[in-house]
Parts: structure tokens; C-alpha cells; sequence
């Protein structure tokens, strides 16, 4: 065994077999895998080995699609036979929402470049002549999908990364990692150590067991899964054509052609439960299988029997029941751990044979190249926090199982594993009808019902409408008042802190106490990682927000620019603040009834900052400044303290129709002002001249991280520009990744939308070719399967000379 390597990988199942040959092709070739038994032997060898298309994440589905364009050449790459399958599958839909489901997912079908279509239930027998199509609406089919041997691609990617200079170490257990103080990484197992720059946790069902020994929280549980295959039908013998792989919501399975037999695998609904207790497998669990309950499956194969009848003609030949890992959210973890630099997760995947390949490609070119050609943020291991416990993954892990062929319709989520954290005015708030959503463990009001009946969750516009419509004209009329405590909040201090915040963002740091501006910081290749809001306290204090969810990655992207010697402190304040988020015309009126602050212009201008004095409590943090483009403060107040604050404002704001708003609303207010939201306008795809944020990067700065990158962007011109348009949406507006077309061709893709209810206009933001990003450019985009017109116009639909936020 090697005693050094630029990577070492823990686990060889296909997510870390997918990861060596992607580095490998990537040209890191000092790689080492080390796996405690054989290649495969934990879950990856008795998966079924599905490769579904079908999808309701555009970024997943290039993963999806890029393994079945790899798997069937990898015979050809690496000398290695693969048993691919490619005979499409179908999608069923039962419901009017699943129809609206299988629209918009056409949609990412053409951004993706895989050929789909939806079809009737009169011509899915064309495909499926053994299908019964009672209640179906409709199909999706896919046609260049399938499935696959997992051992033939595991071990095809394997003989590959060998003939590229990977190493493999099979039958060798890693027994710990630890941190040395140079920062790199001492693997170590029980044929010896190796010291590595990197670190790669793959170990499958295992990854929180490895992840425990460096303090990393790995949120997943081993879902127990069963699927069963029969014995050969002579029908299936004599057909000349390969069945397609049907998932069915029915009966809550998949169902498939196999070796001239039907196998079916059922997602139990309310049964389901982890292996072991919840415990991790035994180190000697090796290619073993788990017994089978085939009691609690026979609703569903009953059910299955009735969608493909088939089924009931033949005895079983085999019965698998083994471990699937299963996050909280369906989605594997891949990316840096939070912590040290270097310290990767690769593992988690519930689907994970579809996405071995894929996922090792853009996980090789992040480490590789600093960022993947597609946003990796939804599989970035810190969109979990330390409210993921053990109990919270394994509760909700079996609640998305459960869920696993429900159609969750657009900002639905789980009802479990929730009210884990809350801001001090959580129950007030619930008395007003707010209807939560959970954002990164936080519960945060979208809208406020005073029905009691709750959202009706849909893909077109909803019950949520007219009170959402009242909320947003309620700020830009009068005023309103949102908690929006859920925000990242850094507190960066010391005599380098001006220094250090300077030399990372690419705009310019306020020189003044009390200045405010907007940073990005970039990457060395010049795209965005992260958006900040940048607050001077004071000669040596600077208070820096950013968004919900990045509040392990932005502390992590401030931390590992800090330069050895440099005399900064970062520390997460996150806890310590609500916000409230006071905005509309009458917002000063509101604000000076709780306080004795000077809130007039001269005194406090916009986009500036002062510790005041509200209500009584001392140390609120105001800042003149705002998401949706009204006259207003957020008030940063300590947490204990935010009821009084929120109750003397509402006292105060009652005579001027004070309203609560949520997020909803914010979203229709920050459309009409033309404000990009990270993540969804702004990421790592992205640079600052594409984003369309030229105002905010200061190239005359003598330096900043990015910068020489940025420089070289803005001469090659941008690839895509974003474009802000007005659309004739009819009953339900853009979300994002919907197609833009001109004269019958994609040109581009929406990142976000909503209505604007001061403007009467549906609004949304798209990237497109730049030579068409200009003003009265008419396109179409497709939206629930129609085409509806759209045009670029000036921007922001709403107080273009922002004379509302400096009045």
C-alpha cells in the first residue's frame, strides 16, 4: 500500500468506483479507492438497477441522463462488457396535478436533450401491451432510458480508472481518518495509513459511521427495500420487444421486464422501516441480503397485479431485500463536508446506480476544476445542518420513501421532522394563520390564512392568491411586516476585517461605519459562489448576512479564504438575531411611534445601518435596506427581545393597515423591482457579467479572489445573459427551468417567476442568448405544456429610479 496520494476514497460501491474514474478522466490520476470487501458487495450489487430520465430537477436529470449515455459505451472505453438495457420506461398519472407533473418535467426534457413525450392511455399500449390503463390520465414516455447490470458498469468504471492510473486496495478496512495539522487527511486502516490531500467519504451504508470519527454529521438512514422477479412467461419469451421500465403511483412500484420475467419493486407507504434497528450494518455484512416482509407488500402487489396482470402468471424466482440509503430529501450527498477544507461526501443515493456515473462526473470537476458545469447546490452535503439528528433523518428518510411515486406539487413539502427551529415569533405568527414552510431546518411563513383551511398546493395559482395579492399591495400601499429571522448572520471582527473582507468580495467594502453594500464572492474561475450583505459596525466589525440555506456554506466560503496570520474572527450569529422586515410607504410613520432614533432622511439614508434603540430594547441592528423595494428597515433585534419589537410595531402600524406578509408575497415584490435571487438567478454557473451584476464587481479594486478570472470573462463576452421579462402566463406563472423558444427553437430557460400584483403583470427571469437579451425581444415559453408569449422589458417593472426606497 501507497503511503501518500492526492485523493483516497472510502467505499467502492458505485458512487465511489463513479467518483476514481471521473478523477481519473479528469487527470488526477495519484487516486486510491479502498474498499473492506469486494467491489460492489454492500448495496450496489443487489440494486435493480433502474435508469430513469424522468425528473423534476433539471440538475439531476443531466446526471441521470449523462450515466445512460456513458453506460452503454463503457464496454467500448474500458474493455469491460456492460448488460445495458435500453428500452425506455413510462411514467403513469392519474391525478390532474401528476398530468400538470408530467408537463412541466417535458419542459426539463428539452433543456435536458433526451427525447420524451407525454402520451394518451389509448397509446400506451402501442408501448405496453400488457398494461391495464384504468385511471390514467396519461404517460410519460421516455425512449432512450433502461437499466443495467450494477456490477458490469461498477467494475466497467473500475478497469477504467486502473488503465488511467487509479489505484483499487479491495479487502483493506478503513478503521479511521484523522485531520493532521499540516490539513491534510491520515486514512487509516489495517494494512497501513495513507496520507491524502483529499478525502472522499463513499462508504454507502456506512458513510455516518466514517463521517462520526471527524465530528461530521452524514443525515442517512438504511431503508429496508424489497423487489421480486418471476419465473420466465412464454409471453415475454416470444415478445420481440423489450418492455419499457413503468412506474406506476398506483401501486406504488416499479415494474419491469426481466430476464423474460416481471420484476416488481413496491414502495410500501406506510410500512416501510430502516434495517438493523437504525443501527449501521456489521463490518463483516458483506453482499448479504436482509429477510425478507413480503406481508406488508401485498397491498401493493396486488395492486401491481392489477396494473400488469402478467404478473400473477408466474411463480417468483427471487425475492432481494437488502439496505438503500436514504436521505431526508431523496437526494445524495455530494460535495465538502462543512469543516476543514478537503473533506468530501459521495454518497447517500437512494437511486444510485442511474447516478453513479453522473455524480462521480460533476463531483471530479468540482474537486478538479474548483466548480462542476452544473449547480451542485441541492447536493451539497451543508444543505443539512446539526437539526438533522439522527431521529429527524430516520423519521423523515422513511417519510419520503413512503412518498417516493407522490406527486409533491410545487412548494408542498413533508409534514414530519419539522418545528425544529423557530424564531421567537413563531406562535404569534401561527395565531395569524401563517402557513410554514421549512427552509434549512428554520419554520418561515409563506402566506398568512385566515381561513383555516391551509394551501392548497397546485401547479397552477391557488387559494393562497387573493390573500397574497392583499399582503403585497399592502407594502407597496401602506405598510408590512414580515419575520424573516431565517437569514445566515456572521459577525466578522478583527483588524484585518476590512482586509480580508475586501480582498474576497468583488465589490467594494464600505470605508464608513454604517455603510451597506452587496457582495459576491467568486471563485478563482470567476463564477458566483455566494451573495452577502455587508454591514460596517464599526473600524474592525463588519455584520454579513446571506441566505437561509447557505448558512454552513457561507461560513465555510469566509473561512477558507482566511489567509494564516490573518487577525479575523468569523463567528455564526445566526441564533442570536430575528429579523423584522418593516416596509412600505408608511414604514418611517410606523418606526418612529417605537422609537427615538432621527429616521429621517438626512439622519439615516438608505442603504445605511445604526444600532438603535425599539420598543424598548437597546442594540437593534437597523438597516435601511430591503428585498422588495419600499421605503423600509429590517430590524436585526435579539431573538428574546423580537416579540416586544413586534408587538409595538403592529400597536404602532394598526391606524396605517399594517399587514403581515410572507414569502410569497416578498417573491411577487422582489419580481416587480428585479432583484436576481441566489440560487436561482445568481450561481456557480454563472459569472457576474452573465448575471447581469456588472454594478456590483469593482475591477478597478486592486484585487480580489476572481478578479484576473473576471477580467478574462468580460473580454470572451458572455455565453448566456439574463433577461427579465413580462409573460402572458394565463392561470399559473414561470417557477424555473422552463423552455424559453424563438421562431420554434430553445434559446433559453427560465430561473424564476411570479405574479406582480402592483404591476398586473406575470414576470420572470430567463437566460438567454445574448444577442437576443434586449429590450422588446419577443419569445415563448413553455409552460405546463403551452406555449405562452413573453417579451423582454425594461427593468424593474416597478419604481425604476428607486426614488420609493430613498424617499
Amino acid at each position: 500500500m501507497k503511503s501518500h496520494a492526492r485523493v483516497v476514497i472510502v467505499g467502492g460501491g458505485i458512487m465511489g468506483v463513479g467518483l476514481l474514474y471521473h478523477l481519473a478522466l479528469e487527470g488526477w490520476t495519484d487516486i486510491v479507492l479502498i474498499e473492506k470487501g469486494e467491489l460492489t458487495s454492500g448495496s450496489t450489487w443487489h440494486a435493480a438497477g433502474q435508469c430513469p430520465h424522468f425528473n423534476g430537477s433539471l440538475n439531476m436529470t443531466k446526471v441521470h441522463v449523462y450515466g445512460t449515455e456513458l453506460y452503454p459505451k463503457l464496454e467500448a472505453l474500458t474493455g469491460q462488457a456492460v448488460s445495458w438495457h435500453g428500452c425506455g420506461g413510462l411514467r403513469l398519472a392519474q391525478t390532474e396535478e401528476e398530468l400538470n407533473w408530467l408537463k412541466y418535467v417535458e419542459g426539463i426534457s428539452k433543456l435536458a436533450g433526451y427525447q420524451g413525450e407525454i402520451i394518451g392511455p389509448d397509446e400506451i399500449k402501442k408501448y405496453h401491451p400488457y398494461l391495464e390503463t384504468f385511471g390514467l390520465k396519461a404517460a410519460f414516455r421516455t425512449v432512450t432510458d433502461g437499466h443495467v447490470a450494477p456490477a458490469d458498469v461498477t467494475n466497467a468504471m473500475a478497469a477504467g480508472a486502473r488503465k488511467l492510473g487509479a489505484e483499487i486496495y479491495r479487502r483493506t478496512q478503513v478503521t479511521d481518518i484523522k485531520l493532521l495539522k499540516t490539513g491534510e487527511w491520515q486514512v487509516i486502516t489495517d494494512k497501513g495509513n495513507i496520507t491524502a490531500e483529499h478525502v472522499v467519504n463513499s462508504a454507502g451504508s456506512y458513510c455516518d459511521v466514517v463521517g462520526s470519527w471527524t465530528g461530521h454529521n452524514v443525515p442517512i438512514a438504511n431503508m429496508l427495500h424489497h423487489y421480486m422477479i418471476t419465473e420466465p412467461l412464454q409471453e415475454l419469451i416470444d415478445l420481440e420487444m423489450e418492455l419499457p421500465v413503468v412506474r406506476d403511483p398506483y401501486s406504488h412500484s416499479y415494474l419491469r421486464e426481466e430476464t423474460n420475467g416481471i420484476l416488481i419493486g413496491p414502495y410500501e407507504t406506510e410500512t416501510a422501516h430502516v434495517c438493523w434497528d437504525g443501527k449501521p450494518p456489521a463490518w463483516d455484512f458483506e453482499s448479504e441480503l436482509v429477510a425478507p416482509e413480503l406481508d406488508r407488500l401485498t397491498p401493493w402487489l396486488e395492486r401491481a397485479t392489477e396494473r400488469l396482470p402478467l404478473f400473477a402468471k408466474a411463480g417468483l424466482k427471487s425475492i432481494i431485500s437488502g439496505a438503500i440509503t436514504h436521505t431526508p430529501d431523496g437526494v445524495y450527498l455530494s460535495g465538502p463536508a462543512h469543516g476543514p477544507k478537503n473533506y468530501w461526501m459521495h454518497c447517500g443515493a437512494s437511486i444510485g446506480i442511474c447516478q453513479g456515473g453522473g455524480a462521480g462526473k460533476y463531483l471530479a470537476q468540482w474537486m478538479v476544476h474548483g466548480q462542476a458545469e452544473i449547480n451542485m447546490r441541492e447536493f451539497d452535503p451543508r444543505r443539512f445542518g446539526n437539526w438533522a439528528t439522527k431521529d429527524y433523518t430516520t423519521e423523515v428518510s422513511i417519510t419520503d420513501y413512503h412518498h417516493m411515486y407522490y406527486c409533491y406539487k410545487p412548494a408542498e413539502q413533508h409534514e414530519v421532522g419539522r418545528n425544529l427551529r423557530k424564531s421567537s415569533l413563531h406562535e404569534k405568527l401561527k395565531s395569524e394563520g401563517a402557513q410554514f414552510a421549512q427552509i434549512f431546518g428554520w419554520e418561515r411563513a409563506r402566506w398568512y390564512d385566515k381561513s383555516g383551511k391551509g394551501e392548497d398546493f397546485s401547479y397552477r395559482r391557488s387559494n393562497w392568491w387573493e390573500a397574497v395579492k392583499s399582503e403585497a399591495l399592502a407594502v407597496r400601499e401602506k405598510v408590512g411586516l414580515m419575520d424573516l429571522s431565517t437569514f445566515a448572520k456572521f459577525e466578522v471582527t478583527g483588524p484585518d476585517a476590512y482586509a480580508f473582507l475586501e480582498r474576497i468580495c468583488a465589490n467594494k467594502i464600505p470605508a464608513k461605519t454604517g455603510g451597506i453594500i452587496l457582495g459576491h464572492l467568486l471563485n478563482d474561475n470567476g463564477f458566483i459562489e455566494s451573495e452577502l450583505t455587508v454591514t460596517r459596525l464599526g473600524d474592525d466589525r463588519f455584520y454579513v448576512l446571506s441566505a437561509a440555506a447557505a448558512q454552513l456554506y457561507d461560513f465555510d466560503q469566509l473561512s477558507w479564504r482566511l489567509k494564516p496570520g490573518e487577525r479575523v474572527e468569523i463567528k455564526d450569529v445566526t441564533d442570536d438575531y430575528g429579523v423584522l422586515v418593516l416596509a412600505g410607504p408608511h414604514a418611517r410613520e410606523v418606526l418612529a411611534e417605537c422609537t427615538k432614533a432621527d429616521l429621517g432622511n438626512a439622519a439615516f439614508r438608505w442603504l445605511t445601518a445604526q444600532e438603535i434603540e425599539v420598543a424598548g430594547v437597546k442594540g437593534v441592528r437597523a438597516l435601511r435596506v430591503n428585498y422588495v423595494g419600499e421605503l423600509g428597515w429590517e430590524l436585526h433585534t435579539p431573538m428574546a427581545d423580537m416579540p416586544k419589537v413586534f408587538d409595538a410595531l403592529m400597536k404602532a402600524g394598526a391606524p396605517h393597515g399594517i399587514r403581515l406578509f410572507g414569502t410569497y408575497a416578498m417573491n411577487s415584490l422582489r419580481m416587480e423591482k428585479a432583484y436576481r435571487g441566489w440560487g436561482s438567478e445568481l450561481t456557480s454557473e454563472i459569472d457576474m457579467f452573465e448575471g447581469a451584476m456588472e454594478r456590483f464587481i469593482r475591477l478597478d479594486k486592486e484585487d480580489f479572489i476572481g478578479r484576473a478570472a473576471s477580467l478574462s470573462l468580460k473580454q470572451r463576452g458572455e455565453r448566456i445573459k439574463l433577461a427579465y421579462m413580462a409573460v402572458e402566463a394565463g392561470d399559473n406563472d414561470c417557477r424555473g427551468n422552463e423552455p424559453v423558444y424563438q421562431n420554434g427553437k430553445v434559446v433559453g430557460l427560465t430561473t424564476s417567476g411570479a405574479y406582480g400584483f402592483a404591476v398586473k403583470k406575470s414576470l420572470a427571469f430567463a437566460y438567454v442568448d445574448p444577442k437576443l437579451a434586449r429590450a422588446g425581444e419577443n419569445f415563448e415559453i413553455l409552460l405546463l405544456g403551452e406555449r405562452k408569449k413573453a417579451q423582454i422589458i425594461g427593468e424593474p417593472a416597478w419604481d425604476e429610479t428607486n426614488s420609493r426606497l430613498k424617499g
